[in-house]
């Protein structure tokens, strides 16, 4: 099996925990952080996957469906806006 070496930066609990236990078992410090990888990983895979993503707004996001049917009711109320906007305006002159 092809490996693939990787520059982890730990941080000092990080160091500490796997100095202490190198001298406490058998295994080295690499070995140490493959087994905890190989052991763990997929269940902090999951557990991370499951968070829920944090919303920017405490508003509710609008249901499917519901956001294509605002459209289209906002197109067709949209022409009468328009129709009634350029009725609205005066007539163009020459001396504006």
């Amino acid at each position: 099996m092809a490996t693939l070496p990787m520059a982890i930066r730990f941080d000092e609990e990080v160091r500490s925990l796997l100095k202490e236990g190198a001298r406490r078992t058998p295994l080295t410090k690499q070995e140490l952080v493959r087994r905890t990888l190989r052991l763990h990983l997929r269940s902090v895979i999951d557990e991370e996957a499951s968070t829920p993503v944090k919303r920017l707004t405490n508003v509710e996001p609008w249901p499917r469906g519901v956001l294509a049917r605002a459209l289209r009711k906002t197109e067709k109320d949209w022409e009468q806006i328009e129709a009634a906007a350029t009725a609205a305006r005066p007539k163009p002159r020459w001396d504006d």
